[in-house]
This record gives structure tokens, C-alpha cells and sequence, in this order.
């Protein structure tokens, strides 16, 4: 047989072996990623990657905005970026008018500043991110296990800085 021809038939055998939920397998809407740790260990490994660079700081999501990347059971580590940098796209905390810090993605930068929504949200949200009001870029995210969630565990952390999903 020749050698294209059995690269072919093995191509076409791997093709058919695929995942176990197929291509076609669609997470639960409104469901976050979960992992299998417990909040203290996620809380620990933000903690540690964190510390691993100049100005990060770990936060804990909470809200439904930014679900299904992010949700209730995630903490983000937040990096410092320059105003400048920033893209379309990317996933960054502020805070708000109302002193509120949000996590939403970055729409189209306007004159006055970014325009951002939260994945979930069917609208922009009323403020814009500035020079003055940007906290960072999202760097890593760390998922733990909703049953033990920090209210439900009595073992919150302490939140170097909280983000929430809304930001009406």
C-alpha cells in the first residue's frame, strides 16, 4: 500500500475517534467553568500567581454578566496594563460611577474612552473605561468547586479587590 494512501486511512480512523461529547456539545447555558478544588486551594493559587508579577492582585467574581467564562465560583488575578495597550477583546476590571469594580470585555475604543459589555448582558454598560477608571487586564482565572463556595463555607477569603458582573 502506498504511504499517502495509509496516511489517509489513519487520518480518517483518528477523525472518527473524536471526544466523548463531540463537536456538537454544548455547555448548560448560564453555567461557569467549575473545578474540582476546593475555594481555599483557588483562592491560594491566585494568590501565588499574583505574586509573581508587579501590580497583580487576586479578586473574586461574582454576578452573572460575564457567565458562562466567569460566574459566582471564579477568582481572576488582575494584571496592570497601559491604557494605551489595550485591545478589542480583551476582558478588563474598572470601576464604575458608582464605585463599583466591574470585569466586562472591551467593545470599540471612542473618544471619551472604551465602550465594554458583559458577555452576558444584551447592552453596553453606561460607563466607559478610562485612562483614570482601568484596574487591569484580566490575567488568569481559577475556578473552584460551587459547593464550596465562600458564603457557603464560612471560609471566605479576604478579597484583595471584589469584581462584580453588573455594572448598571
Amino acid at each position: 500500500m502506498a504511504t499517502g494512501a495509509l496516511l489517509v486511512q489513519l487520518l480518517a480512523c483518528l477523525g472518527m475517534a473524536g471526544c466523548a461529547g463531540g463537536p456538537d456539545a454544548v455547555p448548560a447555558a448560564g453555567v461557569s467553568p467549575s473545578a474540582d478544588v476546593t475555594v481555599d486551594q483557588a483562592w491560594h493559587d491566585a494568590k501565588v500567581v499574583a505574586a509573581r508579577g508587579k501590580g497583580r492582585m487576586p479578586a473574586v467574581g461574582s454576578g452573572s454578566s460575564m457567565q458562562p467564562v466567569y460566574g459566582d465560583d471564579t477568582l481572576l488575578v488582575i494584571s496592570p496594563i497601559a491604557y494605551d495597550d489595550l485591545r478589542p477583546g480583551m476582558t478588563v476590571a474598572y470601576c464604575n460611577q458608582r464605585g463599583v469594580r466591574v470585569v466586562h470585555r472591551l467593545v470599540v475604543k471612542l473618544a471619551d474612552g472604551w465602550r465594554i459589555v458583559g458577555i452576558n448582558n444584551d447592552r453596553v454598560d453606561d460607563d466607559v473605561v478610562t485612562r483614570k477608571n482601568l484596574i487591569g487586564v484580566v490575567y488568569a482565572t481559577f475556578n473552584y468547586d460551587t459547593d464550596e463556595a465562600p458564603e457557603k463555607s464560612g471560609q471566605a477569603p479576604a478579597p484583595t479587590a471584589g469584581v462584580t458582573g453588573s455594572a448598571r
